[in-house]
């Protein structure tokens, strides 16, 4: 057989080939390594303030219930003087009142007291004030506003409290001689706000609630 002889170029050229595919081939099967990721920087959060998320503390209400005995006359100035009571208590964060309607004697208000267990009754009396400073005034407007504290389970009159209504329209005989004496108010309003503050001081000291 006959050999064939090949130049050194070609044998030279064919070798470089080999080596290049044979290299090439060993790398296509690996992935190119990823890059490393940037180092994360520590996120500082501010600490939680456990007094902003936690609830704040309600001292629980004091619950009265509140009758009313009305004069035999009915002024106008009854119905606006028990409105303004109730609404005057409700005003207040400690206190929850509840009108109870009217009731036409004590005994009554000492009955329905009897019959709770934890709410006080309170009646709010009035009565016309037509004997002022030694005079009689006939057909008078004014009023004597008589608040009453009675207490659950027992009955048992806890408090008492009084507060003078004088009309513009009255004969205004009366003098005012507080802070020795009842407070004397010209409004309906007035008279009953008075009243009410009164009643609520109490219920407080009764409670031992103090108000910020």
């Amino acid at each position: 057989m006959r050999s064939v002889r090949f130049p050194a170029p070609v044998l030279l050229l064919t070798l470089v080939l080999l080596v290049y595919t044979s290299a090439a081939g060993g790398q296509s099967g690996r992935r190119p390594p990823s890059p490393p990721n940037p180092p994360t920087e520590a996120v500082h959060l501010p600490p939680v303030d456990s007094t902003e998320s936690s609830p704040e503390k309600v001292s629980p209400k004091i619950r009265v219930l509140v009758a009313r005995q009305p004069t035999s006359r009915r002024l106008p100035s009854e119905d606006a003087i028990y409105a303004a009571f109730i609404q005057r208590l409700n005003d207040q964060k400690s206190v929850a009142a509840t009108a109870i309607g009217d009731l036409y004697k004590r005994e009554a208000a000492v009955r329905r007291a009897k019959s709770e267990t934890e709410q006080f009754v309170v009646l709010l009396k009035l009565e016309i004030d037509s004997f002022q400073g030694g005079t009689i005034i006939l057909n008078s407007p004014d009023l004597r506003i008589n608040f009453l504290v009675f207490a659950p389970v027992t009955g048992h009159q806890k408090y008492k409290g009084m507060v003078y209504y004088q009309a513009i329209g009255g004969a205004r005989a009366r003098k005012d001689a507080w802070p020795n004496g009842p407070p004397i108010k010209i409004t309906p309003e007035a008279a009953a706000f008075a009243a009410a503050d009164g009643l609520y001081d109490w219920l407080l000291l009764k409670a031992g609630i103090r108000e910020r």
